[in-house]
């Protein structure tokens, strides 16, 4: 795994209620940036994980990203905790390699929907690093006392950002060359801009330099022992001063990349509340080990979940994909075919295929042949309501997820991995609804069950828009059944209107 962005912003003596906005801001930014719930109708090749809890002070979004055409699968995470008054912001985009090919790969600079982040953060939560606020605007130095200031700057020990200092071209009309906003170096630098002599001449006194001229750009690292980064533009060439500006953005964004480590979090609070699988039991932790080793543990844990999940988002949209373009075949013969070998495997007579043109037919034969099923009274009512959607389509869901129940019930796989072998079978499937259709429109998901309301959560996802389908099941796991709940159009959620 490969960091190629990293921020981190810390501000002390802090309160809920801060947290509370920053969160606010990252979750507006999730739904700007990437529309989705976390596990409900996410395009393929797209995965949004939220960790959020009352109890937790920690909240954290994960989104995964696998394009076609990508080597790497990229993984961004944005954390907000408040952890004995520190409130922290950190924001680490990271990419795993899915190839086995030697070739270069060069991470996209820092997509503006990042920026706009970290500057709404920054607005938000005032930060201060070295004393020095950190802003989302260049410093203007023209007096000698200022650049005396900035000069000492440097020998600041707990400065934790570089401070990237442009001297301007005195006496031409050039324009600054880093200095005319922070763009993708927002929250990751101060960056000011010397406009006088008077002003270069009390920075280069404090700093102790010399050989620094007017239309050059000096970069002092946060730590003092490393040799500053200078830049003449005197002596670039005009035509090779944007691929030096570009390389310089390019070196500080990889090097706080590869410098900034991930905060210290605590591991989330158990939830009490039953969930729609039981977990595997976890071995607690030898008490032999310190803290350090636990917390250390945890985010290895964490690495390990977040490379499963690349995989298993790209693993998706390479079924996704295939799936479109078995959708999309023109060739009726061969989509006959498909279905007539289809229909005789599930049933096993070799039936016509007009024999099974309505939804009310493919109900019927699913109850009497898919013996690891139980169909509930309104999943066989509101099935043979259904209008639009192709029967055979639904009823090749239902075998395979009818071959999905068989291998649950035997105990061969659990709730974490269920989503994986459903994939695995053509099966788009989500474990569970947003919490806003749990809190707002669960009597849509709710059915009588041996004297009992349960809520059928898990659902089975197919088409789009007037093709559109969701199977809901619910997993008994008291009497190892799988019951299929409701088979129709999409149920209430966020995105219904009250």
């Amino acid at each position: 795994m490969i960091t190629t962005y990293a921020l981190s912003l810390s501000s002390v003596d802090r309160t809920e209620e801060d947290r509370i906005a920053l969160i606010d801001l990252i979750t507006d930014w999730q739904m700007e940036a990437y529309p989705v719930d976390a596990d409900d109708d996410a395009p393929s090749g797209l995965s949004v994980r939220t960790r959020l809890a009352s109890n937790d002070p920690v909240f954290r979004t994960t989104i995964t990203e696998s394009h076609a055409k990508s080597s790497h699968v990229s993984t961004t995470t944005a954390t907000a905790s408040l952890i004995n008054g520190v409130l922290t912001f950190d924001f680490r985009i990271v990419t795993t390699p899915r190839t086995v090919k030697v070739a270069p790969h060069r991470a996209p600079m820092v997509p503006p929907h990042v920026i706009k982040l970290v500057r709404n953060v920054l607005k938000a939560v005032p930060t201060f690093d070295a004393e020095r606020r950190v802003v989302d605007e260049v410093s203007t130095i023209t007096t000698e006392l200022q650049g005396q200031e900035l000069g000492y700057l440097r020998f600041v020990e707990k400065r934790a950002l570089p401070l990237v200092v442009e001297i301007a071209d005195f006496g031409s009309d050039n324009p600054p060359f880093i200095a005319r906003g922070l763009g993708p170096l927002v929250g990751l630098v101060h960056m000011v801009h010397i406009t006088t002599q008077e002003a270069l001449n009390g920075y280069l006194d404090a700093s102790r330099q010399s050989l620094i001229s007017p239309a050059t750009v000096v970069v002092h690292w946060a730590d003092m022992g490393q040799e500053p980064k200078v830049l003449r533009f005197r002596e670039i060439p005009p035509a090779s001063r944007g691929r030096e500006i570009e390389q310089l953005l390019t070196s500080i964004i990889e090097t706080a990349a590869r410098s900034i480590a991930a905060p210290h979090v605590p591991p989330p609070p158990r939830n009490n509340d039953e969930d729609l699988y039981e977990a595997p039991q976890r071995e607690p932790l030898q008490e032999t080990h310190g803290d350090a080793d636990s917390a250390a543990h945890i985010e290895q844990l964490e690495s390990m979940i977040n490379e499963l999940q690349g995989s298993l988002t790209e693993a998706e949209r390479i079924i996704a994909e295939q799936t479109s373009r078995i959708e999309l075949r023109d060739d009726q013969v061969n989509k006959l075919v498909l279905q007539k070998l289809a229909l005789e495997s599930l049933t096993g007579v070799s039936p016509q295929l007009e024999d099974v043109t309505t939804m009310t037919q493919a109900m019927d034969l699913a109850k009497s042949k898919f013996e690891f099923l139980v169909f509930h009274d309104r999943a066989m009512e509101s099935g043979k309501k259904l209008e639009g959607p192709e029967p055979m389509s639904i009823l090749r869901d239902l075998w395979r997820l009818n071959g999905v129940a068989s291998r649950w019930m035997a105990g061969e796989i659990t709730g974490t991995s269920l989503k994986a072998v459903c994939a695995e079978a053509g099966l788009n499937f989500a474990a569970g609804i947003s919490e806003v259709a749990r809190q707002k429109y669960e009597e849509d998901y709710l059915i009588d069950w041996h004297g009992e309301k349960v809520r059928a959560e898990a659902h089975i996802k197919r088409g789009k828009k007037a093709h559109l389908v969701r199977i809901h099941v619910y997993f008994d796991t008291e009497r190892q059944q799988v019951v299929v709940a409701y088979i129709g159009r999409h149920l209430r959620d966020k995105g219904s209107k009250s």
